[in-house]
């Protein structure tokens, strides 16, 4: 068993601010631009361009009120010009808050969708403006394996937020990782509140295993990581024994 100190040392300086007698060094190169990520290879590029969103059935205060993290999932498709809407606006959220600093580290959101209403299933990339069919959904027990747990493959729809941890480290070191979790998790975050406000139902949690989705989404872990994620379903519907009355 080998135990490397000076690893851990540049972890810590990373992650300081330093002092008066060792500064904090970043660990940034400043080369992404040198390493360019090889372009994502999509089975049907532009496959869709999500319109306008109708308002949400609730609103802010409703949706705090009545959101909760759910495993247990109803069996009704997803509608998924209104799930990847949301996801686009979610996204160019992102892009308003943050402005050159979002241009300098985007995010990628995936999206798995399992049980799909107005499309055919299949994984899906949103962009700013468009969507790109990226490829066929893989067979049930490969999604199942992608997660610490095997019921969010029965979710209507995953969502996964990725993003060039190459680039966040070349724009601004330890805090360029930092940043881009934190819009990673607040994206995220802000998708499950829009589902919710539409009567929907999932969970958040902290995303695939690299070694799962390596070939599947094109993620080395380096130049494309999958940050976070949150499984989307329509809620599940008592049967007819128990329901009231």
């Amino acid at each position: 068993m080998r135990t490397d100190f000076e690893t851990l040392r540049e972890l810590i300086s990373g992650f300081s601010a330093g002092t008066d007698t060792r500064p904090a060094e970043p660990t940034s190169d400043g080369l992404a631009a040198r390493r360019p990520r090889p372009p994502l290879d999509c089975r049907l590029p532009d496959a869709l361009v999500p319109g306008p969103q109708d308002p949400y059935p609730h609103s802010l205060h409703e949706t705090f009120e009545r959101r909760s993290s759910s495993t247990t999932y109803g069996t009704e498709p997803l509608e998924a010009e209104a799930l990847l809407g949301m996801v686009r606006d979610a996204l160019v959220d992102d892009a308003r808050t943050w402005g050159t600093e979002a241009a300098a580290c985007p995010l990628e959101p995936f999206v798995l969708l399992l049980r799909p209403g107005g499309t055919e299933p299949g994984i899906y990339r949103v962009r700013l403006d468009g969507v790109d069919l990226v490829r066929p959904l893989p067979p049930a027990e490969e999604i199942e394996g992608m997660a610490v747990q095997k019921e969010f493959a029965r979710a209507g729809a995953i969502v996964s937020v990725a993003a060039n941890l190459d680039e966040a480290d070349a724009w601004g070191g330890a805090a360029g990782y930092r940043f881009t979790m934190s819009r990673s998790a607040a994206l995220i975050y802000s998708l499950h509140l829009r589902a919710a406000a539409r009567g929907l139902v999932g969970t958040v949690f902290a995303g695939f295993a690299t070694s799962a989705v390596r070939h599947l989404l094109d993620s080395d872990g380096v130049s494309r990581h999958q940050m976070f994620a949150v499984t989307i379903a329509s809620p599940q519907t008592e049967p007819p024994g128990q329901a009231a009355g």
